[in-house]
């Protein structure tokens, strides 16, 4: 941002990168006191040199008030000086609160000028280097994220020195080592001659990466690094021509396939991609409230929450969640799954529920969510004419999973004390209307016909002997009609299962599941195949395993060549443990929850990081550690495993192999086959 313009960087089809500068006005309002307390306001901005124009409006404030105020508008000369109004205005002591204050300059300037989400598609017009006027281009059909290019830096650490750097970019890898002058020289040549667009340092504005700032704080590093002499704001991102992204994906890498959530996640904000990476999805929310009200011409104030005193009855039959209708246990045939599409977008948008109207009848919530779920939803049916594992599904995907998450999240905030609009009221309706869709759908299921074998929230499992593809979509279309939300069959399984509590034997586990649907596809949740912290070789193990198992035509048949045959895979896998394997199938990755040096137990991903802090390799809260069991049973900590980085090709078998075996338990157990512990050597009959 400059005084009285701003910058906006464009990249051209071609490829071109353009600078080009726009008028840049902006203002903030103000609510006096009184009558009095107005004239003085008026009079005192009308004297300061950093005020341009100040006049008296009116307008609505808040979601709550249908009275318009009276209100002081002050209009500043540029981004620098609207600092120092808003502070003139606050220490004047004639102002009730003012508006339009706490938002980041570039904010202000996207919502009152350009109205345009960073990283859309758009057409300018252009006067020299001048925007003279731009349009916002639809491009509803594209799945592929802008041209932008991905440069990631991942550091080395010798002590308190810059070591050397990991520099990855279009799917090439290299490592700069040397001196740390060296090093950083390098960096500077490689940014000026791939000149990406956005760079990816992974915790640069926390701990560790305070070096890397002081040194990015030299002038002759700033004007190699970026593109121009422009300011550079990293706390927004913007670093001259680049964007520095911070260390928030929730669910998406900073990658290739990555940018296409990150645009979605972008563009719902309205906000730059580096302040998209920096800010939690209730901050996203929280500016396209902002942005969604200033087209209203409603003026939001910094906290407006309306919780208010309730008797316990009340609390007790309205604060409760969604329903779970409990597993039953064992192997099932000829299950649907029948998901709510959306199901808590969909309950606002039938029920118009929002912060201002929790019983129905509101905007604000609505307005804001209707055309991305319909987005969201366009890309679902698109994602099923891709082809599977191509580039184009890979990117509908991470797109359908950024908007995923923005829209559970709107639910999710909508009673939060952290959200300026914050109302328990609108968060209990959604619930309440959730439970009564999930009874009504296991009403009407079981008038049909239909068991339920389980339900979570917003999907039901049913089967029904004989039943085709054909009857469970119309069970859905009944639903649908019967709920008034939109309802589909999600997944059509040929066998699933449901374990119980290891624990507990005699208690279903709540979200853990597998199966094999009609299509062939290996389904799980909640088991090792789908912990991000199991070895590949189990998680490979145990889907082969899955799929070996179901593999037959009957349940009875799984019952016994199934799991002879899955008997067999087993031996196999342990034959594979027994022989090698290479370090890519053995590692487990777990995130640090804290600073290794704060946990006061050696577990083994804590170990790990403090080998790899030992070596000078800097870690922190939110870093992933992989590491390896060299001896899992050693009554030192830190000689249980290690680190990746320090692995030398001797590993631990007998732990690996007992967790092949619990990752089998899992599956047979499921089925109603217990495993026979006591010999190794145990035959079918004996698992029976």
């Amino acid at each position: 941002m400059l005084d009285e313009e701003a910058v906006v960087w464009v990249k051209t089809p071609s490829g071109e990168v353009l600078r080009l500068v726009d008028e840049y006005r902006p203002h903030i309002f103000a609510e006096p006191r009184s009558v009095e307390a107005m004239r003085e306001l008026v009079q005192l901005l009308s004297q300061s040199p950093f005020v341009r124009d100040v006049k008296v409006v009116e307008g609505l404030v808040g979601l709550r008030n249908t009275a318009r105020k009276r209100l002081v508008r002050i209009e500043s000369f540029g981004a620098r000086s609207i600092g120092r109004v808003s502070r003139l205005v606050r220490k004047s002591g004639l102002a009730v609160e003012t508006y339009g204050d706490d938002l980041p300059h570039v904010q202000r300037y996207l919502f009152n000028r350009l109205q345009i989400e960073p990283s859309s598609r758009a057409v300018f017009t252009v006067s020299g280097n001048r925007i003279v006027s731009a349009e916002r281009l639809e491009d509803l059909d594209e799945i592929r994220p802008p041209p932008f290019s991905l440069l990631k830096i991942l550091p080395r650490y010798s002590g308190e020195r810059l070591a050397g750097l990991h520099i990855q970019s279009a799917g090439r890898s290299q490592l700069v080592e040397g001196p740390e002058d060296r090093v950083l020289e390098e960096l500077v040549e490689l940014l000026s001659s791939l000149d990406p667009d956005l760079i990816y340092f992974p915790g640069l504005q926390r701990g560790f990466g305070g070096p890397f700032m002081e040194w990015l704080a030299r002038p002759e590093v700033r004007r190699g690094v970026g593109r121009c002499p422009d300011a550079w704001r990293l706390s927004q991102g913007s670093a001259a021509g680049r964007v520095f992204l911070g260390d928030v994906f929730y669910g998406f890498e900073p990658d290739e396939y990555g940018l296409a959530g990150l645009v979605e996640r972008a563009r719902f904000s309205f906000t730059t991609l580096g302040l998209a990476t920096r800010w939690t999805s209730n901050r996203c929310i929280d500016s396209r409230n902002l942005y969604e009200l200033a087209r209203m011409n409603i003026h939001a104030p910094r906290l407006e929450y309306m919780e208010e005193a309730r008797c316990l009855v009340e609390l007790l039959e309205r604060d409760r969640g969604g329903v779970t209708f409990t597993p039953k246990p064992g192997l099932h045939d000829n299950v649907a799954a029948l998901d709510f599409d959306s199901q808590y977008p969909s309950i606002i948008l039938k029920h118009r529920i929002s912060y201002e109207s929790p019983s129905g009848g509101g905007r604000l919530i609505p307005s804001i969510l209707q055309p991305w779920l319909e987005r969201r939803l366009r890309l679902k049916r698109l994602r099923k004419t891709l082809p599977p594992l191509s580039d184009e599904e890979l990117y509908c995907t991470e797109r359908i999973e950024a908007l995923k998450l923005i829209l559970c999240t709107q639910y999710g905030i909508s009673g939060c004390c952290w959200n300026r609009f914050g109302n328990t009221l609108a968060f209990e309706e959604i619930n309440r209307a959730s439970r009564e869709a999930m009874l009504i759908s296991k009403r009407v299921a079981e008038e049909s016909g239909f068991e339920i074998v389980y339900g979570d929230v917003d999907s039901l499992f049913v089967r029904k002997k004989g039943a085709s593809r054909r009857d469970y979509e119309e069970l859905a279309d009944r639903i649908s009609a019967a709920t008034g939300l939109p309802m589909s069959l999600d997944r059509h399984f040929k066998f699933i299962a449901f374990p119980r509590l290891r624990t507990d034997p005699d208690t279903p586990a709540l979200k853990r599941y597998f199966g094999l649907t009609y299509e062939g596809l290996v389904e799980a949740r909640g088991i090792e195949l789908r912990r991000s912290d199991t070895p590949p070789i189990v998680r490979e193990f145990q889907e082969r395993l899955i799929r070996t198992v179901m593999s037959f035509n009957s349940v009875e048949e799984i019952l016994s060549r199934g799991v002879e045959e899955g008997v067999k895979l087993l031996g196999e896998y342990e034959g594979l443990i027994d022989g090698g394997l290479d370090v890519e199938e053995l590692e487990i990755r777990k995130t640090l929850g804290r600073d290794p040096g704060e946990y006061s137990r050696g577990l083994a991903h804590s170990s790990a990081a403090t080998q790899l802090q030992a070596l000078g390799i800097r870690l922190e809260k939110g870093r992933e550690v992989g590491f390896i069991y060299t001896a899992q049973s050693h009554p030192n900590p830190f000689l249980r495993v290690r680190a990746t980085q320090l692995f030398r090709g001797r590993y631990d078998k007998e732990y690996y192999k007992a967790y092949l075996k619990r990752a089998a338990e899992t599956v047979f157990e499921a089925i109603g086959v217990p495993i026979n512990h006591a010999r190794k050597d145990a035959k079918l009959e004996k698992w029976l």
